[in-house]
């Protein structure tokens, strides 16, 4: 199976709908039996995941430079370095993933829905590789790919199960 249909970044602007697209996604694909696995680009903050005060927070204010939980029923892991997307994408595939959504990261060589809210974005279709559809907020588009409203998240989600199918339909019957 072509690796790179497991994998789809949503690229837009600041405030576009990135987030709030995903979460809509999110839950269609994985009612198909999809396990999605999902990186955000936190574009120069320094997040903290962590709660100053408990038990890993301190250990790594101790200087672990990995420092793991786990329960019943989650598991995270906090690096004290950055990683690059590729090794993200692999890590999550490793972990289960059949679909790695990719929020940002427009640099990166992963295929691309750019999520367009304003005209004056429309810059950014020339500014990305591995165009791959165009999600708007306006109702009719006219691109070389595929191109869906942003509120029609049951064809978007159509169109993401259908790149994975391609290759091997017996695999994701969703």
């Amino acid at each position: 199976m072509d690796e790179r249909r497991r994998v789809l970044q949503i690229v837009g602007y600041s405030n576009s709908g990135k987030t709030t697209l995903l979460t809509r996604l999110i839950p269609l694909l994985e009612g198909t039996g999809l396990r999605v696995g999902v990186v955000k680009h936190d574009g120069g903050h320094d997040f903290e995941w962590d709660q100053p005060g408990k038990d890993t927070w301190r250990y790594r204010e101790a200087g672990a430079s990995l420092v793991a939980i786990t329960s019943k029923t989650k598991t995270a892991m906090i690096e004290q370095r950055p990683l690059e997307l590729p090794v993200l994408v692999q890590r999550l595939t490793e972990a289960g993933a059949d679909l790695v959504l990719i929020e940002g990261f427009k640099r990166e060589h992963f295929p691309k829905l750019v999520l367009l809210r304003r005209p004056e974005d429309e810059e950014l279709l020339q500014s990305v590789s591995h165009l791959v559809g165009v999600v708007s907020w306006s109702a009719d588009r006219k691109e070389n790919v595929p191109c869906f409203h942003v509120d029609d998240v049951e064809s978007i989600a159509k169109f993401v199960r259908e790149r994975i199918q391609k290759d091997h339909p017996d695999e994701y019957k969703g």
